[in-house]
């Protein structure tokens, strides 16, 4: 596991606790024969008032994030020939990420019943559908395609903010270890460097004259 991989796993984290402490949750309709529809995010104490939990759209949640993160993953998993985690375009690889996202979302919008256009009701989430199917008794549900969009973009941001400082800090090694390399390989014909290995020097000095410091000073 690289650098870039846990960065992935730590974000995927922290999106599943968010959604675990505002969770989606059903209307409690007062009229009979009407279905619970989707109601809204609450945080989890809501569980303590009664207020019931809305599974399959906490499901659906979950596997977005687990496709995000399985793809990002085998995207990461390539190493260079030197053995380093994979050179790649931040700016690329997360927008590349981001729109494949915006255009799943959009192929696949939140729509409301038709029923609840009848009867003029709010929150009538009625499920995912094909955007060119035949949907004309359904209308988008646009609140719930906003917290989509707006998701996406935060995730986005965040990794590209994250992805660019672990970059910048791996190529940076990097050029400190290949220029300590470069240091200690002595080049070919030419001695090693004496302040470094701190070796004594054994040649013919070059100065032959006396030292000025030593010589008398005239009175």
């Amino acid at each position: 596991m690289n650098k870039y991989q846990r960065l992935v796993i730590a974000a995927a984290v922290i999106n599943t606790l968010v959604m675990l402490l505002f969770p989606p949750f059903l209307s409690q309709p007062l009229a009979r024969g009407i279905m619970p529809g989707f109601d809204g995010f609450y945080p989890l104490t809501a569980l303590i008032g009664g207020k019931p939990l809305f599974k399959e759209l906490l499901t659906l949640q979950f596997m977005f994030i687990g496709i995000n993160v399985l793809s990002a993953w085998l995207a990461l998993s390539g190493k260079t020939q030197q053995g380093h985690t994979p050179n790649f375009s931040c700016v690329h690889g997360i927008g590349w990420f981001s729109l494949i996202n915006l255009l799943l979302i959009f192929a696949f919008p939140p729509f409301e019943s038709h029923r609840t256009l009848l009867y003029g009701s709010t929150g009538g989430f009625d499920g995912f559908y094909f955007i060119f199917e035949n949907n004309f008794r359904r209308s988008i549900f646009w609140p719930l395609l906003y917290i989509e969009c707006t998701f996406i973009v935060i995730n986005a941001l965040g990794l590209f903010l994250l992805f660019n400082v672990i970059k910048n800090g791996s190529d940076k090694e990097r050029s400190i270890s290949e220029e300590e390399n470069r240091l200690k390989a002595a080049p070919l014909g030419r001695e090693a460097d004496r302040r470094r290995n701190h070796t004594p020097h054994t040649g013919v000095e070059r100065r032959s004259a006396t030292d000025r410091r030593h010589e008398a000073k005239p009175r």
